[in-house]
């Protein structure tokens, strides 16, 4: 007789087991101890409702679905993004992962949900086969050598300015561009808040035009010696600006020694005249409608390509 799993939104102690599972494929630090301290402090975790598949009273399968709320030709609609997909290495190939999915993507519908995504690190046929439709996933690379070039403009400026005190404002840049598109991750003041929670560190840059009027914004992150754009918006004349902004990111990480800026970055002429713009093979960006009347088309999942690498779980 075949095992029925038992599943359900995992206890505060079946939580830690999901947390140590996953230990194996994206540890968060050196030791196990240190990975689940880490786990159990972590604002991205904590946010998450996470659901156990067990046998026996032992977690054998798991996922996080971290709560979001996107842009849909306008509308706003709650949905989720599911993250830390994990079955027990002698578990695997039964389609536990798949039935744990299944339930909580019914269970999040009853809350209300009406919009599912998920980044792949595996095969995106897999998700494909439960529902999931693939968006363009593009990952953007500049090395700042000597012979790499920015923008050349003096007369735009990148200025340094502190996150927590713009909230307003970057909410505002940030809904004005991605959410004229008709797919688009939508951010409310309090996930602005968790965002900057999540990457403390970060740095944020205003996009100033020759009159000092702010034209965008961008977000980098420190990675070892290089910077990863981590979100980013700009206002007027997308094409140009996004040249402008991404010019200046990269001549400055130049001027502060980096030997490099890279990140999610959609397929624009500008981006791909600045940047090496490549497929990504991992957090493959995917979305599934969970609600009948939630029509996905092509048009949206060709947006979805600006997703910012910040939103991912």
């Amino acid at each position: 007789m075949a095992d029925t799993l038992d599943i359900h939104p995992a206890s505060p102690e079946e939580r830690l087991q999901c947390y140590e599972n996953v230990y194996e494929f994206w540890p968060m630090a050196p030791s196990l101890e240190e990975h689940l301290r880490l786990r159990l402090a972590s604002p991205k975790h904590q946010r998450a409702h996470w659901y156990a598949g067990c046998l026996g009273g032992r977690v054998v399968a798991s996922l996080g679905c971290f709560p979001l709320k996107f842009h849909i030709d306008g509308q706003e609609v709650d949905g989720f993004s599911i993250g830390s997909v994990h079955t027990r290495p002698e578990y695997r190939r039964r389609g536990f992962a798949a039935e744990v999915m299944d339930w909580a993507e019914r269970d999040r519908m009853r809350q209300g949900a009406r919009l599912s995504s998920l980044y792949s690190d595996i095969d995106p046929g897999y998700y494909g086969k439960q529902g999931y439709l693939r968006c363009p996933s593009w990952n953007a690379w500049a090395a700042t050598d000597p012979v790499s070039f920015g923008t050349g403009d003096r007369s735009w400026a990148l200025q340094l300015f502190s996150a927590s005190r713009a909230l307003p404002e970057l909410q505002e840049a940030y809904r004005a561009y991605h959410g004229a598109f008709p797919l688009a991750v939508a951010r409310s003041l309090g996930y602005w808040k968790y965002t900057l929670q999540k990457q403390p560190g970060d740095e944020f840059y205003w996009l100033k035009d020759p009159e000092s009027q702010t034209q965008g914004y961008v977000r980098v992150t420190e990675m070892d010696r290089a910077w990863q754009i981590s979100d980013f918006a700009v206002r007027q004349e997308r094409s140009d600006s996004l040249r402008r902004l991404f010019g200046l990111v990269i001549d400055l990480a130049k001027r502060k020694g980096k030997t490099g800026v890279g990140g999610w970055l959609p397929d624009e002429p500008a981006i791909r005249a600045l940047f090496d713009l490549q497929a990504r093979t991992e957090s493959v960006t995917m979305v599934k409608p969970l609600d009948a009347g939630l029509k996905i088309e092509e048009r949206h999942l060709a947006t979805a390509d600006r997703f910012c690498r910040i939103d991912h779980v």
